[in-house]
């Protein structure tokens, strides 16, 4: 019963709603599902590490994100507010060439498994919803936390399949335009997501 509620645990922190899941869905929409699959995984593989620290007990990873939490806001949304304004240039390239993206230097497995990093709020996340969700951890039983860990990655990588394959069913129906009109609304978002993490770095000088 632990291990179906780390999937489910996995499932709904990876729910595509932030600025990585939007990404994600940008990558299936320009490119295939395959590599939108691959980019979500890679941000779980991310998840997965600060799932491990909260399962593990790591007390020093709190302790640093509360004494810079609006530190890590404002630099995550600076990054995030780079790569918004990025989409958006590429769209607005795209709709008057009509040209398929360029490949990029990185996979994006590693790019989102490096923002993903960036950001370890990820880490109280994982504290709140084992909180919410009455999951108790007892460090004295590493096997069965390791497994609990696996199964919250395994909760992931299963939404990011549904998720990509579904994206890659509808976008078949869409016209040329939809596609720009999603790219440009999904870089508009992560802009915004940007934005705000960086009013709330400024508001915690």
């Amino acid at each position: 019963m632990r291990y179906i509620t780390g999937i489910i645990i996995g499932i709904f922190v990876t729910l595509p709603v932030g600025p990585l899941g939007l990404m994600a869905i940008q990558r299936t929409i320009k490119k295939d599902w395959k590599t939108g699959c691959l980019a979500g995984i890679g941000a779980a593989l991310s998840d997965m590490v600060y799932s491990s620290i909260a399962v593990l007990g790591a007390s020093f990873i709190d302790e640093f994100i509360n004494k810079n939490k609006y530190f890590i806001s404002g630099t995550t949304g600076i990054i995030f507010l780079i790569v918004g304004i990025n989409i958006l240039m590429s769209g607005i390239e795209k709709s008057k060439l009509k040209e398929l993206p360029k490949e990029e230097g990185m996979h994006p497995f590693f790019i989102h498994f490096l923002l993903g990093l960036s950001n370890p709020m990820t880490f109280i996340v994982f504290i709140t919803v084992f909180a919410a969700m009455g999951v108790s951890i007892d460090n004295t039983e590493l096997f069965k936390n390791v497994i609990f860990v696996i199964s919250i990655f395994i909760g992931s990588c299963i939404l990011w399949l549904v998720t990509s394959n579904i994206v890659e069913k509808t976008k078949s129906r869409l016209k040329f335009e939809s596609f720009i009109f999603i790219d440009k609304l999904i870089g508009a978002v992560i802009v915004i997501f940007g934005i705000c993490g960086i009013f709330k770095g400024i508001a915690g000088l």
